[in-house]
């Protein structure tokens, strides 16, 4: 498996030199169902590949938006969907089936869902969650499925979420030059620490609403155990 993901990564990566846009746009559409694919190397390698270095960065800005922002944001979009989709329909049972694919378990679930509260600011948290580029998105997507967070406000959300992240990877990857396979394999590992300290950090400073753990984004309604 090892193999065939780190071949595909590979190819990937050659592709976004020969095919610009496209290869960013197919790329950001496997990344997001593929997690294994380290998640910030797709638009990292579109920094450094497609952006040349000797330019005025008023251009750099344009060429990052055109090249690997925009089909980035396009496709991570679409992909996002699909852990979204798993959990809204599925539930704990696919989750759990799934959750080596997936990268998240349903208990990660269930102790990120506190920090949702009904409110407006929610949108806001999942921008803020999908902006970070060391924060792990595929977890935020089942969070939002599992809770049925209303379709269109997780899309707008996510949307200006994963424009503003893969505009910051994008200018690592043009800064760091041939570095940034080593950087996005670095911080594709911190993802994986984060997702850890995330739901640590969430226990601690809920902990005091113990009781109240099982209500959800909407009108208080428990997580089904089905």
């Amino acid at each position: 498996m090892f193999e065939v993901i780190n071949n595909l990564t590979t190819w990937l990566l050659a592709s976004i030199g020969k095919n610009g846009p496209l290869a960013i746009f197919l790329g950001g559409l496997i990344e997001q169902v593929i997690i294994p694919i380290p998640s910030p190397l797709i638009t990292m390698a579109g920094g450094f590949l497609l952006i040349p270095q000797n330019i005025p960065f008023e251009q750099v800005l344009k060429e990052a938006l055109l090249k690997v922002v925009l089909p980035y944001t396009i496709a991570a979009s679409l992909g996002l969907g699909i852990v979204y989709f798993i959990a809204y329909f599925g539930g704990k049972p696919l989750i759990e089936k799934f959750h080596h694919y997936l990268g998240f378990s349903w208990q990660d679930i269930k102790q990120l869902q506190k920090k949702f509260r009904g409110t407006k600011k929610d949108g806001l948290l999942i921008i803020a969650l999908r902006a970070i580029p060391v924060i792990p998105i595929s977890v935020i997507s089942g969070v939002c499925g599992a809770i049925r967070f209303p379709i269109p406000e997780f899309y707008i959300a996510s949307i200006v979420g994963v424009f503003i992240r893969s505009f910051i990877l994008t200018l690592i990857g043009w800064q760091t030059g041939e570095a940034y396979q080593a950087i996005a394999r670095g911080l594709d590992k911190i993802e994986s620490l984060i997702t850890v300290a995330i739901l640590g950090i969430i226990v601690l400073v809920l902990i005091f609403g113990y009781k109240r753990r099982e209500k959800f984004l909407r009108g208080g309604k428990k997580i089904s155990n089905h």
